[in-house]
């Protein structure tokens, strides 16, 4: 009989951590050092994150916030202002021996020197190329500080903050490590392009320097209007204007224009009011007109002015009495609401460039149009001027480096000094020349307009005893907009 085949079950399969009979004396101790290493692994990995994430925070603070944050809500109290007013604080940058030239020195390093053709355009100027190529451009921000230091009276943050409503034309703004923030905007009802202009300008000259120089966090108001009212001027701290009165040599009374800080006006920008395009572009027409005269005598023989008399009347009402039917002069009134008047009288700036003598007046207050005359080769003609801009300090009436003629203010010998250029076109093509050095090969490019910014930033600094905050502690908020942000919403 044949054996049953017999039924084999399949052999059970070893324990992977061998024989069960060991899991209980082998496998604990190892899981249990393997789960504890890695605990121990994990505890120390957050621990580390936590303390990056510390540090990160405390960096971030640092980089975002000024020092003592939390001391004040809005700014930070510098050192006893008394004693930076009394000691004063070192100029960034010192002047360089000779303090004129353009030149600069360093060791033994190559001798640089301001050159038009290739600096003029140069929005990254240093502080001390600044320094060595417009010795005269910063005469009147140095006057306001020296007011300050003098008087013991620094620029605080309450005087700032107590400006509780801002004035037609103006704004409020800070300038936190290089940028620009836009704290305050008022109603430009009247002054919006000249506003939005002059803020690009400042942005442009904050972000041009290609090394990044640092400089201060400060807080100021601006008017973009053509002069601050008294009761603004008076109350609520410093403003930056476009222009102030002088008084040194005309006495206008009560007249107190010691608050005000000059900065650059709005057609470094543009002018689109009149038509005039943006100031490099301007420049280049002026320049194209005048290099069409090879021979200076060969520009027109007269003086030449357009204009409105709706403002400073009394004064154009006496250039256009002393130039009436005069053969050396082309002077023509233009009434802006009158399209008929506005096209039959008004030039383009740049063929201003063509006639030999060009008049200049002061309007409501100073007037725009005065840097665009001095950009040409011609001869600039002006009575005592009391409003001041920034480039003033350069005007020379006299001597072999006059560059500008001045005549009485009621104009009364303007025929004379015209006609003594006529009879000696020697002296009159070498006041055109000095002009164009010094303003449109010097101070009035936009290389010196850039530097002014960053030099009125510093000086007000220095006279401030006390730095902005980026966050209100309150509120917890940035106190002010971006500027590429605020733009944008404009």
């Amino acid at each position: 009989m044949a054996n049953k085949p017999q039924h084999h079950s399949p052999p059970s399969p070893k324990p992977l951590w061998g024989s069960s009979s060991r899991l209980p004396g082998l496998f604990r101790p190892r899981l249990l050092i393997i789960v504890g290493c890695t605990f121990t692994l994990l505890v120390s990995a957050c621990l580390l994150v936590l303390e990056f994430e510390n540090q990160n925070y405390a960096l971030r603070l640092q980089l975002f916030r000024p020092n003592h944050y939390f001391e004040k809500q809005c700014y930070t109290p510098l050192e006893s202002a008394t004693e930076r007013l009394q000691h004063g604080s070192p100029p960034p940058v010192p002047p360089p021996p000779g303090g004129s030239g353009g030149e600069v020195k360093n060791g033994d390093e190559e001798e640089w020197r301001f050159v038009a053709s290739r600096d003029a355009n140069n929005y990254a100027l240093n502080s001390e190329q600044c320094l060595a190529a417009f010795p005269k451009l910063f005469t009147e921000i140095d006057k306001s500080v020296t007011q300050r230091r003098e008087a013991n009276n620094p620029i605080t943050f309450g005087e700032i903050n107590s400006r509780k409503k801002l004035g037609q034309g103006m704004a409020r703004a800070m300038i936190y490590q290089g940028e620009l923030y836009i704290v305050e905007y008022g109603d430009m009802m009247y002054t919006a392009t000249r506003a939005k202009s002059t803020l690009h300008s400042l942005h442009r000259a904050l972000v041009a320097n290609a090394d990044r120089e640092p400089l201060p966090s400060i807080e100021f108001h601006f008017s973009a209007d053509d002069f601050v009212w008294d009761d603004l001027k008076l109350a609520g701290g410093p403003v930056w204007a476009y222009s102030k009165r002088d008084t040194s040599d005309i006495d206008l009374g009560d007249v107190d224009d010691s608050n005000i800080w000059l900065m650059p006006d709005f057609g470094y920008w543009a002018w689109p009011e009149v038509e005039i395009a943006p100031y490099r572009e301007t420049r280049r027409r002026i320049a194209a007109v005048d290099s069409e005269y090879d021979d200076f005598q060969a520009k027109k023989k007269q003086l030449l002015w357009r204009g409105s008399l709706n403002t400073a009347s009394e004064l154009r009402s006496g250039l256009v009495e002393a130039t009436k039917n005069k053969y050396w002069a082309s002077v023509r009134v233009v009434d802006w609401g009158d399209s008929k008047s506005v096209a039959d009288n008004v030039l383009p700036i740049e063929d201003h460039c063509r006639y030999m003598f060009l008049a200049h007046t002061e309007g409501r207050s100073f007037s725009g149009r005065g840097k665009y005359l001095l950009n040409c080769h011609s001869v600039f003609i002006t009575h005592p001027l009391i409003w001041r801009e920034a480039h003033h300090a350069a005007l020379i009436s006299s001597g072999p480096d006059a560059n500008y003629v001045q005549v009485a203010r009621d104009f009364s010998n303007l025929e004379a000094k015209v006609e003594y250029l006529l009879d000696n076109p020697q002296v009159a093509e070498r006041i055109a020349n000095n002009s164009v050095e010094t303003f449109r090969d010097r101070y009035l490019t936009p290389a010196a307009e850039a530097c002014y910014w960053r030099y009125l930033i510093r000086k007000y600094a220095e006279v401030s005893d006390f730095e902005p905050k980026l966050y209100d502690e309150r509120t917890k908020k940035m106190r002010g907009q971006p500027y590429e942000q605020w733009v944008l919403s404009l």
